[in-house]
């Protein structure tokens, strides 16, 4: 099992991306709107020009990437005071909380590429919105439904 955090899959190539300076964060922009985020290997998969804005997966991790993701989310309550707007908000909410979950979720990364298998389906298929994305749920999602990849 991966250590929570610390080692990614690339979005372009599937492979593993083992320290955060290995990667960015890309996405598109289109009139102030953020989507498609996607985390890819620095230099060797991120070649994609329609991706237009990008950021180092560093700036994503931890306390202070949380406070930098949410800012897709919310300007918060500085900004509306003094009347200003949003850089760049979240055009898909599900998609940008898919990407925050692996940025910020121990254990999701990993369990994530395992959601498409059809036995995990079958026995998760009654779950509520949260139970699958807390992290001991997770490991243990990790440690029986891998054995089928």
């Amino acid at each position: 099992m991966d250590k929570p955090l610390t080692k990614w899959y690339c979005d372009v190539c599937g492979d593993a991306i083992e320290t955060a300076g290995e990667a960015y964060v890309v996405w598109k922009s289109v009139e102030m709107r953020a989507q498609h985020f996607r985390i890819v290997h620095r230099t060797k998969c991120d070649k994609d020009k329609s991706f237009t804005a990008s950021g180092p997966l560093e700036q994503f991790v931890g306390p202070r990437g949380l406070a930098y993701c949410l800012s897709f989310l919310s300007i918060g309550p500085v900004k509306k005071l003094i009347g200003q707007g949003s850089h760049c908000e979240a055009a898909d909410l599900d998609e940008f909380v898919d990407f925050m979950r692996r940025v910020q979720t121990p254990f999701y990364e990993e369990a994530r590429r395992l959601f498409k298998d059809r036995d995990f389906l079958d026995d998760w298929y009654d779950a509520n919105e949260v139970l699958p994305y807390l992290p001991d749920e997770l490991v243990k999602i990790i440690e029986k439904y891998s054995a089928h990849k």
